[in-house]
């Protein structure tokens, strides 16, 4: 499994092929501790038009990850869907339009992104129905936070998001 991912990853557009890598951060960033898994015969060859009743250990599976993942992060629920960091993203400003929108507030429009942000960030949230703002950063890449003051400010009323990746790196 892993030489076939690798092997994709070789027909992937990258960093240090071109510009900015889009749509390929999730797979990449995967473990190999994290692959090994998915190569079990026990839970890699379920056929996905398999009964309800024959997948009763997969459906406890993803319900415990989902409820720990709740538990951990503090939200009521979490879902084990979309796959991707772009898919997510649209997810979730979607989310935001719904919530907006049931709370009466349907008109916010504006997603604060900085300009240093992954490339899909500005295209989820156009396709999101977002206008986007740019937030300037500092030369080491940080938020400038003068700068998103003064955005958040005078786009207040329209305001909907604030869009920004964060990276977690282990110690």
């Amino acid at each position: 499994m892993l030489r076939y991912l690798r092997k994709l990853e070789g027909k992937d557009l990258a960093l240090n092929h071109s510009m900015i890598s889009l749509g390929s951060c999730t797979m990449k960033l995967n473990a190999t501790s994290e692959m090994r898994p998915i190569t079990w015969a026990k839970v890699a060859n379920m056929h996905p038009f398999a009964p309800k009743d024959q997948t009763k250990g997969y459906l406890a599976m993803i319900d415990d990850v989902n409820k720990d993942l709740a538990e951990i992060t503090g939200f009521a629920a979490v879902s084990p869907q979309p796959n991707s960091g772009a898919q997510g993203e649209y997810a979730g400003m979607l989310a935001i339009k719904g919530y907006q929108a049931a709370r009466g507030e349907g008109h916010r429009d504006v997603c604060l992104i900085p300009v240093s942000a992954h490339g899909t960030n500005p295209a989820t949230a156009v396709m999101a129905g977002y206008k986007v703002v740019t937030v300037k950063t500092m030369s080491n890449g940080d938020i400038d936070f003068d700068d998103l003051s003064a955005k958040v400010e005078k786009h207040s009323s329209n305001l909907a998001a604030l869009m920004v990746s964060v990276v977690f790196f282990g110690l």
